[in-house]
């Protein structure tokens, strides 16, 4: 099991939701780092590690498809969680593994699925 504080960058274009996003994970306890751009997101990225990258699909400029590929290219460890209304038509084609919480999603849904990221990082520590 995982005894460090999960790191969580989290990459949403909307401001309102990044940071009700940041405060959910937070109530979770966890640490999030909240970023509203691919760009920005890899210059975190670059300076610090992240457990779990939560990002939006549909970004200006990188989509979050992209900045996933590139992130698991950097840090291959990182578990990738995307978060969109219709996502599953575009990660099909995808070539590392990923969760999806489909838009709009509740703190359980939340909650569930950084779980399943938590287990993913345990099985790939040992």
């Amino acid at each position: 099991m995982i005894s460090v504080l999960l790191r969580i960058l989290v990459v949403e274009d909307d401001q309102a939701l990044l940071a009700v996003l940041c405060d959910m994970l937070g109530s979770l306890g966890y640490c999030a780092v909240g970023v509203s751009c691919a760009e920005d997101a890899l210059e975190q990225l670059r300076s610090a590690s992240f457990h779990v990258l939560l990002s939006d699909i549909n970004l200006p400029g990188m989509s979050g498809l992209e900045l996933a590929a590139t992130a698991v290219a950097m840090a291959p460890g990182i578990s990738v969680v995307f978060s969109s209304g219709y996502g599953y038509l575009l990660t099909d084609k995808l070539q590392f593994e990923f969760q999806l919480l489909h838009k709009p999603y509740h703190l359980q849904e939340l909650a569930r699925v950084l779980r399943a990221s938590i287990k993913h990082l345990s099985n790939a520590a040992q």
